[in-house]
């Protein structure tokens, strides 16, 4: 959704490439589809489609951080 509101928006699309990590080939795929992305989110989501995001909690993040290390420190 992001990369179809930042296109939409008129940024340029080497912008948006840079910023979300992608390839410029993807850009085009995405507006092609974007009709199916939107009604994608919107299904699955109750959230109005433009609001649709992941968060991840920091502490969970550490916490597999160092579960990680631990994993890798048993080996």
């Amino acid at each position: 959704m992001l990369v179809i509101r930042k296109v939409v928006a008129d940024e340029k699309r080497a912008n948006v490439c840079s910023s979300l990590g992608l390839t410029p080939a993807s850009i085009p795929t995405t507006m092609v589809n974007a009709e199916k992305i939107k009604q994608s989110a919107h299904k699955t989501t109750k959230l109005p489609s433009s609001n649709v995001s992941y968060t991840r909690n920091f502490n969970i993040k550490k916490i597999e951080q160092l579960l990680t290390l631990w994993v890798v420190d048993l080996m």
